[in-house]
Parts: structure tokens; C-alpha cells; sequence
């Protein structure tokens, strides 16, 4: 594994710590405790080693600064001690649903900036006729799978919220109030996010694109931008929508994994060798190195 190899898969694994994030962001009954540890452990350790990320941010001036500080208020919010979202207890890991978009906002930057970091460093190898395939191949199943979770996770929010936006309308007799405009607000940041996620976007294949077009269908259903097909209402357009998106990841997570894995394990085993190496003890010098002996004044060769 050459050395950009390396340092793509740990922005690999990164980026999945990361990613991965957005399972809070479904309703669940039970969450994995120490799967929770070990994200809440790798999202602050990247910053706090000498890793390849932190040389990154060190060597990227403001824009590195503004990365470590984004990272940095990412965990206090969702994974810190202090946090109101996330939160470790004897009965297991309790999860503030009513603070989602929080999550989204933290996740899709950050996701966003490795991603862009990754493709430098793609570009950069090639530009040297050095080989990434393994790894570029690894961030493109990863690209795939990280965008259908967002949309999975995303529209699940926005189809709550509109739900709760029509509710608030007509308990309000079809006029706007408080609470309307209110979820009308986290409705306009849930788009902005989608549209984020589009924007930042590098795929093409029509699977894919077929995908994002029914979650930008969907949007423009539910802000009036687009007339709702021919007999079919909104129950029948969402679950439309969410089918779409389960199936494609469906589809692209087991992908992903045979493509990250292998490259998770190369860089585990070189991990562990560099670890072995370092900690062999240093080689016996011979017992008189160093020493003062005493000279043949014939020869001028030790007695």
C-alpha cells in the first residue's frame, strides 16, 4: 500500500465515523453503546494526533482552522459530555429525536470537506502516475452509500415535518401561526441541506440519478412547485420516494463494503507492523563498544 493509498484509507475511515453519525437520526429502540464510544472516541482523535487529517488542517491555513473548529463543535454538540442530543446512561444510549437537523448540519460540512480533501489527493496520485485504484474505487462505493443514507435520513425528517406543518395549518384553520412558521423554518434548513448533499455531488450513473431525482420530486410536491402526479397523493409519492432510496442502499452498501474493508484491513496490518517495529528492542551494542581499552604500543592494536 503506497503512502496516499494510506492516507486516503484513513480519510476513509474517517469519513465513516462520521457518516455513520446519521444513524441517530432514525428512531430505533435500542442503540449500540459501544458502537457509540468508538465514534464519539475516533471523531475528536483525528484532531488530536498527529494523523494525517490534523497535518491536512495544519498545512490549509484558515480553511484549515475553520475544519479542526467545525470538527471540534460537531463533538461538543452531539458527542461531548456535555451534550443534549447524545447522551450514555446505565439503560444505554438515549437520543434527543427533536434535535435531528443539529446533526445534519454538523454531519454534511464536515463529510463534505474529507470528501473534497480525498479528491485532491486522487487527483494529485494520478497527476504522479501513482496508483489509488483500491482506494478510489473504496471513496466512490463510500460516496454512494454516505449520499443514500443522507436521503434515506433526510426525507424521513422532512416527510415529519410536513406532516406536522399540515397539522399545525389546520389546527390554525388553513392560516399560518407560531408553530407553523416554526417547522416551516426547520422544513426550509432540511432543504438547503438536501440541496447541499446535490450540490457536492459527483456521481452520474443514471441508478444514482434516478434516486435524487424522486427526493427532488418529492421536494417540489411538498412545496408547490410541482403538481402531484396524475391520481396519486402524497402517501403514495413519499413511500415512492423512501422505496427508492432503501433500495439503492440496498444495493450499494454491500459494494461499499467489499471495497473498504480490504483496504481497512491493509491498513491495519501496516499499522501493526510499524507498532511491532518500534517496539523491538534496540540491538545489543558489543560489550567493550565504547569502552576504554588498552593499546599494544607495539602494534597499536588492543592487548
Amino acid at each position: 500500500m503506497n503512502q496516499p493509498t494510506q492516507v486516503i484509507a484513513t480519510l476513509e475511515h474517517y469519513k465513516v465515523a462520521i457518516r455513520d453519525t446519521l444513524e441517530y437520526t432514525l428512531n430505533k429502540e435500542h442503540y449500540d453503546l459501544n458502537a457509540f464510544k468508538e465514534k464519539k472516541r475516533s471523531v475528536l482523535i483525528e484532531v488530536e494526533q498527529p494523523t494525517p487529517l490534523k497535518s491536512i488542517i495544519n498545512a490549509s491555513g484558515e480553511n484549515g482552522e475553520k475544519l479542526e473548529k467545525m470538527i471540534r463543535d460537531f463533538y461538543d454538540d452531539v458527542y461531548g459530555d456535555e451534550s443534549t442530543i447524545l447522551k450514555a446512561a446505565d439503560d444505554g444510549l438515549r437520543v434527543d429525536h427533536a434535535q435531528h437537523i443539529a446533526i445534519f448540519k454538523g454531519v454534511v460540512p464536515i463529510h463534505e470537506n474529507i470528501e473534497a480533501m480525498v479528491s485532491g489527493i486522487i487527483r494529485d496520485a494520478k497527476g504522479k502516475n501513482i496508483d489509488v485504484a483500491q482506494a478510489e474505487a473504496a471513496d466512490l462505493a463510500e460516496e454512494r452509500l454516505y449520499r443514500g443514507v443522507c436521503y434515506l435520513t433526510m426525507v424521513g425528517q422532512l416527510v415529519r415535518l410536513f406532516n406536522d406543518y399540515n397539522v399545525a395549518r389546520r389546527e390554525a384553520k388553513g392560516e399560518e401561526s407560531a408553530a407553523s412558521k416554526f417547522i416551516g423554518n426547520d422544513i426550509s434548513e432540511v432543504i438547503t441541506l438536501l440541496n447541499t448533499v446535490r450540490a457536492n455531488n459527483r456521481l452520474t450513473d443514471e441508478r444514482y440519478m434516478g434516486v435524487q431525482d424522486k427526493v427532488f420530486a418529492l421536494v417540489e410536491y411538498m412545496t408547490g412547485r410541482r403538481d402531484l402526479p396524475t391520481g396519486k397523493g402524497f402517501p403514495e409519492v413519499i413511500k415512492e420516494t423512501e422505496d427508492s432510496i432503501n433500495g439503492f442502499i440496498r444495493e450499494v452498501e454491500p459494494l461499499w463494503k467489499q471495497s473498504y474493508d480490504p483496504l481497512i484491513r491493509e491498513l491495519v496490518e501496516i499499522a501493526r507492523a510499524q507498532q511491532a517495529k518500534a517496539e523491538q528492542p534496540a540491538e545489543a551494542a558489543p560489550a567493550d563498544q565504547g569502552e576504554p581499552v588498552e593499546l599494544d604500543p607495539k602494534t597499536g592494536l588492543p592487548k
